[in-house]
């Protein structure tokens, strides 16, 4: 009994910490513990309602359905059949392993938001735009699998980031860099694609306070929430959040963009049989994802994200 008390009282300060993680930028760590705090609670409601402790065992089983409301969430919508698709592969490193996968998908939009540290010693510092890779040496060794089949290159190299679009599917001119700072943390830039002029917008934040400083991650997103609130055109935004679907970094930005249907799959760790969704892509401006999906193992800790995304008919 003496050790029960202090334990019930753990149990609640934590579920409830968890249930209001989505609302605070600085609580997202524990996210993590959504799915452990489930289970405990529904163990504490069998044994609740075993003792026939009705009411208490119903108040365990209201917080357990609280608890999982946030994966209810999700839900794709019907997409009229003149709207125009793009596909979308996040990936999670530039190893060749994944660079391989993605050739053999050949996604319309490759974003990588952390490059393998082979990758960036080989890159060094290099300017944003590229129309032709192939014609700047050191681009083309450090990724010859890409020069090919996708340009301009949009690389973020002091903060390990690219973005590739598939030849043939924007023009150069019509590419416009909106955010590359230093720290930031996210690459966004304007194109045309499909004849449709939108806003991509790539991320990595920081993992929360306290695996990263504190106020780190919510700098980065409080930054970039104040840009895409000014942008006017559809947007795709896309990366590692290192945060779960329905914590405050993805609602801020969520409303920020004006994007209002999520959808999620797992991705992390990859070889776990429980995989959170830290990796996620939002889209808004009359955009529509039609399907998401992770994709196999490609020798990192996450996984690929595949998403299938219909533009707004013309």
């Amino acid at each position: 009994m003496r050790l029960g008390r202090p334990l019930l009282i753990l149990w609640l300060v934590l579920a409830l910490g968890v249930l209001l993680a989505p609302f605070f930028l600085h609580l997202a760590l524990l996210d993590s513990l959504r799915l452990p705090v489930i289970l405990a609670s529904l163990a504490v409601a069998v044994f609740q309602f075993w003792q026939r402790q009705w009411r208490t065992g119903g108040l365990s089983l209201l917080l357990v359905l609280c608890l999982i409301g946030p994966w209810a969430g999700t839900g794709g919508l019907p997409v009229p059949q003149d709207m125009k698709q793009v596909k979308l592969i996040v990936l999670p490193s530039s190893d060749p392993e994944a660079l391989d996968y993605a050739l053999k998908e050949q996604p319309d939009l490759l974003f990588i938001p952390d490059f393998s540290d082979e990758t960036d010693t080989a890159l060094g510092v290099q300017r944003v735009i590229h129309a032709d890779p192939l014609a700047v040496p050191q681009l083309a060794e450090a990724l010859p699998q890409l020069t090919q089949l996708y340009r301009p290159w949009l690389l973020k190299t002091n903060d390990g980031m690219g973005l590739f679009i598939k030849a043939g599917a924007t023009d150069i001119d019509s590419v416009r860099v909106r955010e590359a700072r230093v720290g930031s943390y996210a690459l966004v830039a304007d194109v045309r694609l499909a004849d449709t002029e939108l806003t991509l917008a790539m991320v990595h934040f920081t993992r929360p306070y306290p695996l990263s400083g504190f106020g780190r991650q919510v700098a980065q997103v409080e930054r970039l929430a104040g840009q895409l609130q000014k942008i006017p055109r559809p947007i795709i935004l896309a990366g590692d959040f290192n945060a779960l679907p329905w914590s405050k970094i993805l609602d801020t930005l969520s409303a920020a963009m004006g994007a209002d249907n999520a959808q999620w799959t797992g991705t992390f760790p990859a070889g776990s049989p429980l995989k959170l969704a830290i990796d996620q892509v939002r889209v808004s401006g009359g955009l529509q994802i039609v399907s998401l999906a992770s994709g196999p193992y490609v020798g990192s800790i996450h996984l690929p994200l595949v998403a299938t995304i219909a533009l707004p008919p013309r």
